[in-house]
């Protein structure tokens, strides 16, 4: 006899088979409903995933957007404004000099401020470099001289704005002043 098949049986007369009875109904429930808690734990845990993968994604852009104009600049110039620099502070400033062919200097500073990081170029400001769903906790900027080369380390940590799942990330760079070593 087969599993899915029900016996007719015939009790005074009266057909009683057919029919599934009420603890083939409970069982069949349980089991449905166990399928689905199983789906939606399943569709939970994907759609967490999703949101930390794009708010990593989100973090990581900000941070490649910034370390490219660090790299950028910082390569390019030929002297660091010490006095106006706040260098190895948590809230730092930088003051890149650069050489123009004519001879006159141009001006570039990063700064943090608003937890974002913020470009000011020959007095105008460029405004933020950081998109405004990144908060940026720390910038800070090293200064390393030798006799013949002035390098600059970058650390920089990065956070979602509103996310818990996600926690901050430290971004490092270092960069030679190209134009400290060019006569």
């Amino acid at each position: 006899m087969s599993f899915f098949k029900k016996r007719n049986l015939k009790i005074s007369g009266n057909d009683t088979g057919g029919g599934y009875t009420l603890v083939e109904m409970v069982i069949s429930i349980g089991l449905v409903a166990l399928l689905l808690i199983v789906i939606v734990e399943t569709a939970i845990t994907i759609a967490r995933s999703h949101e930390r993968a794009g708010n990593y994604l989100e973090i990581n852009s900000a941070a490649v957007g910034a370390f490219s104009r660090f790299s950028r600049d910082i390569r390019r110039a030929t002297s660091i404004d010490v006095v106006n620099s706040i260098l190895g502070a948590s809230d730092g400033k930088i003051v890149l000099k650069m050489k123009k062919d004519d001879g006159t200097d141009d001006t570039t500073v990063f700064y943090l401020a608003e937890n974002r990081v913020k470009e000011i170029y020959n007095g105008a400001d460029r405004g933020d470099i950081t998109p405004t769903a990144v908060d940026i906790s720390n910038l800070t900027f090293r200064l390393f001289t030798s006799a013949s080369t002035t390098a600059v380390r970058v650390e920089m940590t990065a956070s979602p704005l509103a996310s818990s799942t996600v926690s901050a990330i430290n971004f490092y760079g270092t960069y030679v002043l190209r134009g400290s070593y060019v006569k």
